[in-house]
């Protein structure tokens, strides 16, 4: 008794047809979880930050360094470190605290400043702003308070 091998014209299109219709239903689903992640990823390390001035008595600076400079590509990581001559670059005296993991690189952050800083009362220097995160057709913000 012989057995048929490979694929019959129905199943091909059965297949195709499925694929067509799950692709992007899945790729939406992909880009929902990353967006509720991202904006929890943001919002966490916001607060460990706002946290920080307080409980250490100093300026701490939230930024996405390139080398030891604050630049504004915030899409490869947020950086936070303890500011202590509050100059805004990360120098030999000053203590990094966290770096938040990358973010997808084909995703859009945006944010209006290169640097984030909290005061020892908890505050922000600068007024309120909002992170915008993008990926596809979804985003998240999430807005900062001169309080935090």
């Amino acid at each position: 008794m012989s057995t048929m091998q490979g694929f019959i014209f129905l199943e091909i299109v059965l297949s195709s047809l499925l694929l067509t219709i799950g692709i992007p239903s899945f790729q939406t689903l992909i880009q929902g979880n990353r967006i509720i992640n991202v904006g929890s990823t943001i919002r966490h390390s916001l607060m460990f930050t706002c946290s920080q001035p307080v409980n250490l008595m100093s300026y701490v600076t939230v930024c996405p360094l390139n080398g030891n400079i604050c630049g504004n590509d915030w899409i490869n990581r947020l950086d936070i470190f303890i500011d202590n001559d509050q100059d805004k670059i990360f120098s030999s005296d000053d203590i990094k605290l966290k770096t938040a993991v990358p973010f997808n690189i084909i995703d859009t952050l945006t944010f209006p400043t290169t640097t984030i800083t909290f005061t020892p009362d908890g505050h922000i220097t600068g007024s309120m702003a909002l992170f915008r995160y993008c990926t596809g057709d979804q985003r998240v913000g999430v807005k900062i308070t001169f309080r935090g």
